[in-house]
Order: structure tokens, then C-alpha cells, then sequence
């Protein structure tokens, strides 16, 4: 088998802590110095590559169609990358979470609370082993729909569960029913540049 070399360059850009075991009260207190953000699963780092300016065209166009929503109207905010705990040995960071005012408010009184509503841009850095193990976490949490973007190939899969998906490319409408039942728009609007 061949070894290859990694030149000194590129390592700065390899997860230093990837896998890396560590207790939960560690982990709380620890502040990563290799340039990544990590979840924590099980008491194991697990590194993401957090959201990248690419991708912020699509935040943008999801936070400017939800401020025409009854939930907006009503206080509960879009928040991106927020820790979410979605058990005691889990954490999450989903790209885009939503809050209603009143969990806002327990958060501020220091309880947890689980987003109704999460969504993920995948990228070629995701391995699907995880990302399908987030997606059956959320859910158990309590979570009740999931986008899934992949902007690569133009498609959103809209999860209400972990078995229930409708994957939507092009014209096809968006929908983040039954928990902002207002907040549509198509793969077109969303991922046009």
C-alpha cells in the first residue's frame, strides 16, 4: 500500500481533533484552536465545516421569505449554527434552526429546547453516515420537518419524518408544514444565483 504525504500547507486544514474523546463538561469549556467548529456525540468530537460565504446567498433567501411569516410576525427567529442539544450525550449544530419567542425565552432561563424546524446544506464534506444519523436524532428529539439542501445537484429533500421525504428539484415548492405552513418558495428561488 502506498503512503501518501500530506504537505505541511494542507494539514492546517485537516480536523486536528476529529474523534478525539472528551468529556461533556470539557467540551463546554474548550474553545478549538485548529480553525473547526465540532458537535459532540457520545462524548466524541466530531468536526463540521460550518457555513461557508458560499452558501450565504441561501440563507438569505430562506431568513427574507420567512419574515413574511405568521411565525415571524409572532417573534420566533431563524438562527444559524446554534449548539441544539438534541440528547444529554448530543450535540448539534444545524445550519438553520427555528426558535419560537417562548422557547427564546426558556433558552434565557437556561433550558434546552429543541427546534421544530432544522435545516442542513449539505456539502462534499458531509459524510452520509452522519448526516443520516443527525436526521434520526432530530427527529427523536422532537423535531418535526427537516430540509436538506444540497445546492450541488439543485435538490431539497423536505423530511416530516425520518421514513417520510418528498425531494423537491426546480419548480417544485418548498413547504416547512405543518410548522410554518407559510414559509414556501421552489428550488428555483431558493438556488438561483
Amino acid at each position: 500500500m502506498e503512503t501518501i504525504e500530506v504537505p505541511n500547507e494542507a494539514k492546517k486544514w485537516l480536523p486536528v481533533y476529529a474523534g478525539q474523546s472528551m468529556s461533556k463538561t470539557d467540551f463546554l469549556n474548550w474553545k478549538p484552536d485548529d480553525g473547526f467548529v465540532y458537535e459532540w456525540s457520545n462524548g466524541v468530537l466530531e468536526p463540521t465545516y460550518g457555513m461557508k460565504q458560499d452558501e450565504l446567498y441561501i440563507i438569505q433567501r430562506i431568513t427574507r421569505r420567512f419574515t413574511g411569516t405568521v411565525a415571524y410576525e409572532q417573534f420566533s427567529e431563524l438562527v444559524s449554527e446554534i449548539n441544539c442539544w438534541v440528547t444529554d450525550e448530543q450535540m448539534r449544530r444545524p445550519d438553520l434552526s427555528l426558535y419560537t419567542a417562548e422557547q427564546i425565552r426558556e433558552t434565557a432561563a437556561g433550558k434546552n429546547v429543541i427546534p421544530a424546524f432544522v435545516i442542513e446544506i449539505i456539502s462534499e464534506y458531509d459524510d452520509i453516515r452522519k448526516v443520516e444519523r443527525k436526521l434520526i436524532e432530530y427527529f427523536k428529539a422532537g423535531v418535526q420537518v427537516v430540509w436538506r439542501i444540497i445546492p450541488d445537484i439543485r435538490t431539497v429533500s423536505v423530511y416530516t419524518s425520518p421514513k417520510t421525504v418528498v425531494i423537491c428539484t426546480e419548480d417544485d415548492l418548498i413547504s416547512a408544514a405543518p410548522v410554518v405552513p407559510d414559509l414556501t418558495l421552489t428550488v428555483n428561488e431558493l438556488l438561483k444565483i
